[in-house]
């Protein structure tokens, strides 16, 4: 188990893409709808501004003495100058010009003062271009008639006020004249009528100062254009920000599910395995059996083959085990062919007596075998077939009293006495863990693991190693059961898909070396159909 763990690492990326695609895709098709109707109900809004440059008026926040005065008098005028655009009043005047309310429920008006400056800056936000510069510019224009209302209506009553002192004193220096001009008349009423005097042209002097006095507001230096792009980010890049969220999350997701499933890959070698893999063997797609060169089924077992005498002296017996999969018979089968192929001398043993899947790839019929031999003392080599250029054992016919057939004293001396003859004796034996499959594999030199990518997990295989070697099997290595997609075509010569025949007609495919047609009857009768 430790080899195992120093040898488990996280998934690659790729393998994650491979193998969890739907996951990351989802993931992805999801994000881009959940964005996707994010932008269609995310408002589009413009935003429009104006600059204006304020002059000191009379009535205003901003007068000549708050802005002679300090620096902080100064920013307070500005900031209360700020305030007094977004009050009703000034509302009321735009809403007239424009004709319309504003600012509307969907609309926004800031404004803001640039630092170290006499100015404001208006900005208007609307839902459309158009409304966003009427609203900025009606804004501006509209604060400063405001300004130069309030600023005329103060210096009107202020001069109002002193042509009223003005005409009081005018009246007061009249009636002092009249009574310094009578007989008897002080010394105190002459000086009365001089500061009478005084004072008349003092108004008379602060009239004609009010009187010039400026009232312009202002001006707008800068008049609100027209927005050429909508406020935020452009809507293709939420939709690309979602999709590359939605490939990450989804990463993360197959990532996880990848780790936590902990499937053997076609991928994985044999470091990463801790046992050498010998060959990947195609399934599905080209009959071993067929002649042809580059067929891809028979050169993977022509692989097979090789590896096995590499790592496998002669004679040799080789005991084929199954982990989640019984795939131990087809693989026994056809590589025992491969092997008869170059000339090799091969026994081939069906431990099966209930499915007997050895002789159904064969095309063999139903005979005594395996069971009699060793439960009836039968002569084995009397019972041995010759069958595609191999020595065939079958499993028998005897389907009762067979458990623990193959842990018997019997098998094993069987075996013992057959393999010298042959230059590799090959047993399909049961699924590896199960009573019947481990005993078998006791009687083999070793042991070959057919494994399933994609649905073999490592913890198994990791378990069935530990138990192998507790019960001192050897194990030559494992062979990958890979069913690729198949191929079709036109071109002469090519295989046809499977369950079908050259000539396009349906017909059950019994295994990928050799097929058989069910009769009418769907009797006990077995028929092997014909290997090009």
């Amino acid at each position: 188990m430790d080899q195992f763990e120093q040898s488990r690492r996280l998934p690659s990326i790729g393998s994650v893409m491979r193998h969890q695609k739907n996951v990351v895709l989802a993931c992805v098709a999801v994000m881009l709808a959940l964005a996707t109707a994010f932008v269609i109900y995310l408002p589009t809004t413009y935003t429009a501004a104006a600059a204006v440059l304020l002059s000191p008026a009379p009535g205003n926040p901003l007068t000549a003495e708050a802005a002679s005065a300090g620096v902080v008098q100064m920013t307070v005028a500005l900031e209360t100058e700020a305030q007094l655009i977004r009050t009703p009043a000034v509302a009321e005047i735009v809403s007239d010009d424009l004709g319309r309310l504003v600012p509307d429920s969907d609309e926004r008006l800031v404004v803001t003062v640039p630092s170290n400056t006499q100015m404001l800056e208006v900005s208007y936000t609307a839902g459309s271009a158009e409304r966003a510069r009427e609203g900025a510019q009606g804004f501006a224009e509209g604060y400063l008639a405001f300004r130069a209302e309030r600023a005329a209506a103060v210096q009107e009553t202020r001069i109002e006020r002193l042509n009223e002192q003005l005409a009081a004193t005018d009246i007061s220096l009249r009636a002092a004249i009249v009574q310094a001009g009578e007989a008897g008349a002080s010394a105190y009423e002459s000086q009365q009528v001089q500061l009478l005097a005084d004072r008349l042209a003092q108004l008379s002097n602060s009239v004609s100062a009010e009187e010039a006095i400026g009232t312009d507001p202002g001006t707008v230096i800068s008049d609100a254009a027209l927005p050429t792009r909508s406020n935020g980010f452009p809507k293709w890049l939420y939709l690309g920000a979602a999709a590359v969220l939605g490939l990450v999350v989804g990463l993360g997701i197959g990532l996880l599910r990848e780790w936590r499933r902990d499937l053997l890959r076609e991928s994985d070698n044999s470091g990463d395995l801790g046992i050498p893999v010998l060959a990947q063997v195609h399934l599905a797609t080209e009959p071993v059996l067929a002649q042809k060169a580059g067929l891809a089924t028979h050169e993977s077992y022509r692989r097979l083959r090789t590896a096995v005498i590499a790592n496998g002296p002669r004679p040799y017996v080789l005991a084929v085990t199954g982990l989640d999969t019984d795939l131990s018979a087809e693989i026994a089968t056809n590589l025992s062919i491969v092997f008869a192929e170059a000339k090799f001398k091969v026994l081939l043993v069906s431990t099966d007596t209930q499915e007997r899947s050895v002789e159904r790839l064969l095309g063999v019929e139903r005979r005594t075998g395996l069971a009699e031999v060793v439960l009836e003392g039968a002569s084995a080599r009397e019972l041995l077939i010759e069958t595609r250029g191999i020595s065939l054992l079958t499993a028998g016919v005897r389907t009762h009293d067979v458990d623990d057939l193959t842990a018997t004293s019997s098998f094993r001396a069987l075996i013992d006495d057959l393999h010298q003859e042959f230059d590799y004796v090959v047993i399909a034996a049961g699924p590896a863990g199960s009573a019947d499959g481990d005993s078998t594999l006791l009687t083999a030199d070793s042991a070959l693991l057919v494994l399933t990518p994609g649905a073999t997990r490592r913890t198994l295989l990791v378990a069935t190693m530990e138990r192998l070697a507790r019960l001192g099997v050897a194990t030559i290595g494992t062979v990958n059961a890979i069913r690729p997609t198949p191929r079709h075509g036109s071109a002469a010569g090519a295989t046809a898909p499977t369950g079908m025949t050259a000539h396009g007609s349906h017909r059950r495919r019994r295994s990928p070396v050799v097929e058989r047609e069910d009769t009418a009857t769907r009797g006990d009768r077995v028929h092997a159909t014909s290997i090009d």
